[in-house]
C-alpha cells in the first residue's frame, strides 16, 4: 500500500506547525515576498493549545482578508492576546482510611495508651470498609455500611471519630475537596448509647456483699478434668474487698504499687492504672480524668494493706495486687470472665427475684456499691465525689443505685 503525502495546506492560509514540542504559525508566503514568516506562540503542543493556535490562525486570516492585517505581527504577539494553558494534573484526594491514618498521627502524642490502642482497632475496622471516597455521596454509604456491619453503638463511635478526623483534615488543609465534614451530625442522630440513656447502677445490697467477700475468701480451688487442683481464687480476695473499701476503678487497684501508700497506712495516692490492650500490659498514668487523688483509710483498709504487706525488703515500684502468674498485672478482663462470673454470678442469681432486671454484676458493681453505702451513711456527694474521682451529677445519674437506697429507713 502506497503511502500518501501530507494534505497541503490552502494558499493563501496561515499553518499550525509544530516546532521542536512548541506550536507556531506560518504565515502566507505572498505577504513576505515569497519568503517563510513565523509567528512562535511559545505554547506547548498540546490538544488545549492547538485550538488556540487555530482560534489565532483564523484571526489572522480574517485581517487579511479585510485589509486590516499587521504585517509586523506585534498585533498577534502571544504575551498579549494569548494566555497559556498547560495540563494540570488533579491532587489525588485522601481514601477514608488514609486521612485516618493522618489524624492518628497527630494526635499520638496526646492520646493516652490505652485509648491510642482503641483507636488503632477503629482504624483496622475503618480499613474494611467498601466505601473509601471522602464525599456526601460516599458519607451516606459508609454510614448505611456501619450500620449493617456492626451495631448503632459502634456505629455512633466510629461516626463522632470520623467526624472529627474530617474536620481536622479541613482545618490543616490536608482535605482540599470539602469544606464541611460530611459526616457532620451524623452521630447525634443515632439514638444514644445505652450508658448515656439508662444508665444503671448494679451495688449489691449488705448481704450480697457479705456473700461476695466470703465466696473469694473462702474459695480453695476446683479439681479439673485431669485430677489436678484448680486456682483458688481466694487469691483475690484482698482485692476485691479493696474494691469495696475505696470504691476505687478495678484498674486502679490493679495498678497500684506499694510506694502509692504512705508508710503509717494512713492514705493512698491514686494516680494510675494498668490495664491491658492488645494483649499488653500498660501502664497509664493518672486517673480516668487525668488526676491525681489522695484517698484516706479507715482503720478496716489500713489493717488489709497492713496484713499484705510483705515481711521481706520490698521493691517500692512492686505491685500492692499482683497477678498470681509471674507477679505481673491482673488482666481484668481475664478476671471477670474466669474469676468473677464463674463465683459471683450464682449469688445474685439466687438474691434477686425475677423482677430485678438489673444486668449481671461487673467488679465496677463494687465502685457503685461503696458510692451508693457513702450517700446511706451521709457523707456529702462533693466528699464522695473527691474519694471517687468523679463529678456530684455523676454520683447521682450513675451510680448511686436507688434500688439499694429503697432498703434505708430514715435514722
Amino acid at each position: 500500500m502506497t503511502n500518501l503525502p501530507p494534505a497541503r495546506a490552502k494558499k493563501g492560509s496561515v499553518v499550525v506547525q509544530t516546532n521542536e514540542g512548541r506550536l507556531r504559525l506560518q504565515m502566507p508566503r505572498h505577504l513576505y515576498g515569497g519568503n517563510r514568516k513565523f509567528l512562535y506562540l511559545n505554547l506547548a503542543d498540546t490538544p488545549e493549545n492547538w485550538k488556540l493556535a487555530e482560534a489565532k490562525a483564523q484571526l489572522i486570516e480574517s485581517d487579511i482578508k479585510f485589509e486590516r492585517f499587521d504585517a509586523t505581527l506585534k498585533k498577534y504577539k502571544p504575551q498579549t492576546h494569548l494566555t497559556v494553558i498547560e495540563t494540570v494534573k488533579p491532587v489525588p484526594q485522601l481514601t477514608l482510611t488514609e486521612l485516618f491514618t493522618k489524624y492518628l498521627e497527630f494526635k499520638k502524642p496526646t492520646y493516652k495508651p490505652t485509648t491510642f490502642g482503641y483507636m488503632e482497632t477503629l482504624h483496622e475496622y475503618l480499613g474494611r470498609c467498601p466505601h473509601q471516597s471522602l464525599s456526601e455521596d460516599s458519607a451516606l454509604q459508609i454510614r448505611a455500611w456501619f450500620l449493617a456491619d456492626t451495631t448503632n453503638s459502634m456505629t455512633k463511635r466510629l461516626l463522632t471519630h470520623l467526624n472529627a478526623a474530617v474536620r481536622w483534615g479541613i482545618k490543616f488543609k490536608i482535605v482540599s475537596s470539602l469544606t464541611v465534614s460530611p459526616f457532620e451530625g451524623m452521630a447525634a442522630d443515632l439514638p444514644k448509647h445505652n450508658w448515656e440513656s439508662d444508665p444503671e447502677p448494679n451495688a449489691f445490697t449488705p448481704a450480697e456483699k457479705q456473700l461476695v467477700l466470703d465466696a473469694f475468701k473462702n474459695h480453695k480451688g476446683t479439681w479439673n478434668g485431669r485430677g489436678e487442683a484448680g486456682q483458688k481464687f481466694c487469691f483475690y480476695y484482698p482485692m476485691v474487698r479493696f474494691w469495696f473499701l475505696t470504691g476505687c476503678r478495678p484498674s486502679e487497684a490493679i495498678g497500684l504499687r506499694w510506694c502509692d501508700v504512705s508508710a503509717d497506712f494512713s492514705y493512698i495516692v491514686f494516680n494510675g492504672s494498668v490495664q491491658h490492650s492488645k494483649g499488653k500490659e500498660v501502664r497509664v498514668e493518672g486517673s480516668k480524668n487525668n488526676k491525681r487523688r489522695k484517698f484516706p483509710c479507715n482503720e478496716e483498709l489500713s489493717q488489709l494493706l497492713q496484713s499484705i504487706k510483705p515481711q521481706s525488703s520490698l521493691d517500692r515500684d512492686k505491685l500492692v495486687f499482683p497477678s498470681p502468674v509471674k507477679g505481673g498485672a491482673i488482666n481484668y478482663n481475664n478476671f471477670t470472665k474466669q474469676v468473677w462470673h464463674k463465683l459471683v454470678d450464682p449469688i445474685t442469681k439466687n438474691s434477686r427475684d425475677a423482677s430485678d432486671d438489673r444486668k449481671t454484676t461487673t467488679p465496677y458493681s463494687c465502685r457503685d456499691t461503696f458510692i451508693t453505702e457513702q450517700v446511706g451513711k451521709g457523707v456529702p456527694s462533693a466528699v464522695i465525689a473527691k474519694w471517687c474521682d468523679t463529678s456530684e451529677k455523676v454520683i447521682n445519674s450513675t451510680y448511686l443505685d436507688g434500688k439499694i437506697l429503697e432498703h434505708l429507713r430514715p435514722l
